[in-house]
């Protein structure tokens, strides 16, 4: 089963808790992420951004483009 969600707005209404995709969470206006990364391709028609550290525990295939940020 597949489904499709298509939004203009999405509007976060939890306590406390921000909104949270996949790996990724959307809390009072700040975004955070997992330091792991798995595995995951970079299609030619894609852009992708590492803010890191980050440690990739998989095989990261890049044929788009990869911009990395590196924190300390």
């Amino acid at each position: 089963m597949s489904s499709e969600l298509k939004v203009d707005t999405l509007l976060e209404k939890t306590t406390d808790n921000g909104l949270a995709v996949g790996n990724h969470k959307f809390i009072d206006n700040i975004f955070t992420q997992s330091t792991d990364v798995g595995t995951a391709t970079i299609s030619s028609s894609e852009n992708g951004m590492l803010i890191g550290p980050t440690n990739i525990t998989g095989t990261l295939t890049v044929a788009g483009n990869l911009r990395i940020l590196w924190v300390h």
